[in-house]
C-alpha cells in the first residue's frame, strides 16, 4: 500500500473515530474538528455513506450498526469467548457485581463480554470498550503472562498512562506486580482506572500456557473487603480454569 493510500485509510478512520465519539456532526464541524478542508471531509463522508458505514439524516452524518455487526461476528471467531459459555453469568448471580471477560488486541485491554449481576455497579462498559492494560486488573493479569520482552514492548509503545492517583507509572514497580500476579494466580486494582473500584481477575491460559484472556469482577471498594476479595478470586480462578478446559473442546 503506498503512502498516498495508507493516509486515505487513516483519514478515514480518523472521521469515523470523530463521529462514534461525539455522537455524529455536520461536515464543517467535523471539518474544523479534524483540521482538513470541508470538501475533503464530504468526499470520505459520502464514500462511507455508499459503503453502509456511516448514514446521513438532515445534514447530519454519524456511524450506523454496520460497525456492531463487524465486532460481533469477530467477537464469535474468538475462541475464548465461545470457551467462556455460561460462566460470566454464573459468576454475577454469585457475586452480584459486575463481570467481563477481556482479551489484548493491539496493546490494549478490550472487553469482549459483559454480566451484570443484581447488585452491579453500571460502570458503562461494553463490548469494545478498551482500555490501558497496566491500568486494570484484567490487564495486568494478561500481561503477567506475557514474556518481559513483550510487557517492555507494549510500555515503549503505549507508556504507562495515569489514570487515577492510584495507577501504576512506574515499570519497575509493575514488574513487580506482574510477579506477584503469577504467584498468586490473580490481578487486582483498588482504584487504578476508576476511583473507588476494586477489580480481581484471573488469567485463561490455553494448554500451551499461551495467555488468552482475563475473567474480571468488579466492584465498590466498600463492598469488597479482604475477607470477600479472597472469596472473589477463588471464584475467578475457579471460573478461568472451567474456561481453559472448555478451550481444548472450542
Amino acid at each position: 500500500m503506498t503512502g498516498a493510500s495508507n493516509r486515505s485509510v487513516e483519514r478515514a478512520f480518523r472521521i469515523v473515530d470523530e463521529l462514534a465519539e461525539n455522537g455524529g456532526g455536520r461536515v464543517s464541524e467535523l471539518a474544523d474538528r479534524l483540521e482538513m478542508p470541508v470538501s475533503t471531509v464530504h468526499n470520505y463522508l459520502q464514500a462511507l455513506v455508499e459503503t453502509g458505514y456511516v448514514t446521513v439524516e438532515d445534514k447530519e452524518y454519524s456511524t450506523t450498526t454496520r460497525f456492531l455487526e463487524v465486532g460481533h461476528r469477530q467477537r464469535h471467531r474468538l475462541e475464548v469467548f465461545q470457551a467462556v459459555s455460561d460462566e460470566l453469568q454464573d459468576i454475577a448471580a454469585e457475586t452480584g457485581e459486575h463481570v467481563t471477560l477481556m482479551v489484548e488486541e493491539n496493546d490494549q485491554c478490550v472487553i469482549v463480554a459483559v454480566q451484570e449481576g443484581p447488585d452491579a455497579v453500571n460502570l458503562f462498559a461494553y463490548p469494545g470498550a478498551r482500555m490501558p492494560l497496566h491500568a486494570a486488573a484484567p490487564g495486568k493479569a494478561i500481561l503477567a503472562h506475557m514474556s518481559d520482552e513483550r510487557v517492555e514492548e507494549i510500555i515503549d509503545r503505549q507508556g504507562l498512562v495515569e489514570m487515577t492517583n492510584r495507577t501504576v507509572t512506574d515499570p519497575d514497580v509493575l514488574f513487580d506486580q506482574l510477579e506477584e500476579i503469577r504467584e498468586q494466580g490473580y490481578a487486582i486494582d483498588e482504584g487504578e482506572r476508576i476511583a473507588g473500584m476494586v477489580c480481581i481477575s484471573a488469567p485463561v491460559l490455553d494448554k500451551s500456557g499461551e495467555i488468552r484472556g482475563a475473567i474480571c469482577v468488579c466492584g465498590p471498594q466498600s463492598r469488597i473487603d479482604e475477607a470477600r476479595r479472597e472469596e472473589i478470586a477463588d471464584i475467578v480462578k475457579r471460573s478461568a480454569n472451567v474456561t481453559q478446559v472448555n478451550l481444548d473442546y472450542v
